[in-house]
């Protein structure tokens, strides 16, 4: 098989590219549903707003215990001002969003991550071009833009696709070793800071990079490699000093975010877990090939005498250190169910390092194996469309394409409280809680945080304030409702008939408080069926 001229591999790669924005916007959620899609979704709304705050002054008066919690919807939080909810999400991705809902109207912030996704596609075949030939690079874009956690997260308004793009471009440009590649790969580490602060200590690692060529080089190219160390650590300082200045504003601390503290989040205890679940979930997902590229320094090492070498020293020991510590700063962090294996998405920044070493070393192997460079190559190519179709069929099967048919029920909801009911309404919700509020503009009151013995109570304040409480809750939320606030409180059974009932493509019903005694007292309760909004795209 011909190998692509050098030239032509960014050009093949940016069409691959463009292939991915296609399949991410015509195949994504583009619903604000749930948490983080809510939660990135509507602090991009706040910052086109020109704010960032979200006041709620009533609530200082309610009587109930953690009241400002109680009004603070998934992705939000109190701030160090009472009557004040913040976001606690990075403001990286929600900058971008603000900046596409400004420039393309409120819709617009869905494009953000397939766009992305599209960018982090093309730096990953300019990363395996660079750290081995256009062959590699050409085939890594492809087996991460079939990747079941990257197909997954393409489809979802969230930050782990762009904080993989963004590391990619600074490895990509931290590789091409010139000091205008030092500033861009500072940059793009900024970037990815912004959007991910927790990934910091990859700052290091490319610190390190600029570093090694400055302690060992003569001293020509010391004083080159000097130069690049300064402007890397220049243009890589902005980052965390923004997230620390955003710190301080929203959470009264430059180190503190609006996630749990490090001690809650993080703990030695959780390793024996974690180092059960990720591997096994890397390796269900991606087949063992991606475990090939662990084999990149023992190539290095084979190869060392030949010209050109079949694999870049340099890169291979960058890529190999930044997946490391990737993988490494999850070790210990809270671990989660052992099938939920999408939490696989933390670990996507180290995905197109991982890929283009595993696909350096299948072809550098093939030409061991194989003989003529043209019959290695279409056996590479052979292994790794193999691969690709297989992680495709995965990616299918395991819901990747399926987001939009889902999510929608985030829209329909929110679209018949914002037409159907009144405009005092206030929704106490769990999931539905952020939506109601993108979607229709109603207060809601997140349940979580009410205490067992205050859902009457609570109904009844809100009511004698001149709101109309419902509950919108899933089917499947149900029992746990009820065991929570079934024995102390009559609302907390919910044994009346809803007022209106979503189907599918998830059961979501609307209860109104008013109707159990009506119900109680023999009168009919007639469900509305909530019917899909066809508006929605």
């Amino acid at each position: 098989m011909p190998q692509p001229r050098r030239h032509r591999a960014p050009l093949i790669g940016f069409a691959l590219a463009l292939v991915v924005v296609a399949l991410g916007v015509w195949k994504a959620s583009f619903v604000a549903g749930a948490s983080d899609a809510y939660g990135y979704v509507s602090e991009g709304d706040l910052i086109a707003h020109g704010r960032l705050t979200v006041e709620q002054q009533f609530v200082r008066t309610l009587p109930w215990p953690f009241a400002d919690w109680s009004f603070a919807p998934a992705g939000y939080r109190p701030a160090t001002e009472r009557g004040v909810i913040v976001p606690t999400y990075p403001i990286g991705v929600p900058l971008l969003m603000a900046l596409f809902q400004r420039v393309a109207g409120r819709n617009a912030v869905f494009y953000v991550v397939p766009v992305l996704g599209g960018l982090c596609v093309w730096m990953t075949v300019l990363l395996g071009t660079a750290v081995q030939r256009p062959l590699t690079g050409l085939l890594s874009g492809i087996l991460l833009a079939t990747s079941p956690i990257f197909a997954v997260e393409l489809m979802a308004p969230a930050s782990d696709v762009a904080a993989t793009s963004w590391w990619t471009i600074a490895l990509v440009c931290a590789l091409r070793d010139t000091p205008l590649g030092a500033a861009a790969a500072g940059l793009g580490a900024s970037a990815a800071v912004l959007t991910r602060p927790n990934l910091v200590l990859l700052d290091g690692v490319l610190a390190g990079f600029f570093a090694l060529p400055a302690i060992n080089a003569k001293s020509d190219d010391r004083r080159r490699a000097i130069q690049q160390l300064a402007l890397f650590g220049a243009t890589a300082l902005l980052g965390g000093v923004l997230v620390a200045v955003i710190n301080d504003r929203l959470y009264g601390a430059p180190f503190r975010s609006g996630y749990e503290s490090f001690d809650a989040l993080f703990r030695w205890s959780n390793a024996a877990a974690n180092l059960d679940r990720y591997p096994r979930w890397l390796l269900q997902s991606q087949t063992p090939f991606i475990a090939l590229g662990l084999l990149a320094p023992w190539l290095v090492r084979r190869h060392a005498a030949h010209d050109p070498p079949p694999l870049s020293r340099r890169g291979t020991a960058l890529l190999l250190a930044f997946a490391a510590v990737v993988c490494v700063s999850y070790v210990f962090y809270r671990p989660f169910g052992p099938d939920e294996w999408t939490y696989l998405r933390f670990l996507l920044p180290a995905y197109p390092a991982l890929i283009v070493l595993a696909v350096a070393v299948t072809i550098a192997a093939a030409r061991g194996a194989a003989g003529p460079r043209t019959r290695a190559d279409a056996f590479a190519v052979a292994v790794c469309a193999l691969v690709a179709v297989w992680q495709a069929r995965e990616a299918i099967h395991r819901g990747a394409f399926a987001a939009r048919a889902i999510e929608r029920r985030y829209v329909d909801v929110g679209h018949y409280v914002e037409t159907m009911l009144p405009a005092d309404t206030l929704c106490i919700a769990r999931l539905h809680a952020g939506s109601i509020r993108y979607y229709a503009g109603r207060l809601t009151l997140y349940y979580d945080w009410l205490q067992p013995r205050w859902l009457d109570g609570a109904v009844r304040e809100l009511a004698a304030r001149g709101y109309d409480p419902v509950i919108v809750i899933e089917a499947a939320e149900e029992p746990a409702f009820r065991d929570r606030f079934g024995e102390l409180n009559t609302l907390g059974r919910l044994d009346w008939p809803a007022a209106a009932e979503l189907a599918s493509p998830v059961r979501v019903r609307i209860y109104d408080p008013a109707d159990r005694e009506r119900f109680r007292r023999g009168d009919r309760i007639t469900t509305r069926q909530i019917q899909p909004w066809t508006r929605f795209r």
